[in-house]
């Protein structure tokens, strides 16, 4: 397993926990440090030149938490077909990034990092992988907004029998105002080779 943009070393950590051997790659120098000294295989590289280097279908798996967001759009293909030509047959790619489709999420948490470039739209990842050659390929959506941030829901037992259709017209109508402000606050496409 190669864990793109490892951080702090999560990733890497979990992994081994269930005995995929991994190793990770960071532009940061402090992360892969912080990587090392939990005992954990890391290295500082550029993704793209470590995944070009790399033999063709040598990997099981190709994941990335949280960079694609950091990377010009015409690289988010390269990415993808990069990981493709070094997976083996079988092997996974799952890069996960903030949710655009969340209003919350997209428009205004994903500016918090100035860093970040442009969302990236699921439906967007999910062609990339299909024109590299990707199958079963996935959307997962990723970590929901807390109920105490999601909009109120009318109780229809509180309410006369009377209002009960018009009080649930409103809790559908809440429930598809409430996806699209608080949808999952990320995603992330798995697809396999």
């Amino acid at each position: 397993m190669l864990d793109l943009g490892c951080g702090r070393g999560e990733a890497l950590k979990l992994l081994g926990e269930h005995g995929l051997p991994a190793r990770g790659i960071d532009t940061s120098m402090r992360m892969v440090e912080r990587c090392r000294e939990q005992g954990l295989e890391a290295e500082t590289g550029d993704l793209f030149e470590v995944l070009a280097s790399l033999p063709e279908v040598s990997l099981g798996g190709v994941l990335s938490f949280h960079v694609i967001e950091h990377l010009p759009a015409a690289e988010l293909d390269r990415l993808v077909r990069l990981a493709y030509r070094a997976l083996a047959p079988g092997g996974v790619l799952i890069l996960e990034t903030p949710n655009p489709l969340s209003l919350v999420a997209g428009a205004r948490n994903f500016w918090l990092d100035p860093t970040h470039r442009r969302p990236v739209h699921p439906e967007s990842l999910e062609l990339l992988y299909e024109l590299a050659g990707f199958t079963s390929i996935e959307r997962l959506e990723l970590r929901p907004f807390p109920d105490s941030d999601r909009l109120p829901e009318i109780d229809l037992a509180a309410l006369p029998d009377e209002l009960h259709p018009l009080a649930d017209q409103i809790n559908r109508l809440r429930d598809r105002l409430d996806d699209l402000l608080y949808g999952a606050q990320d995603f992330a496409v798995v697809g396999r080779r």
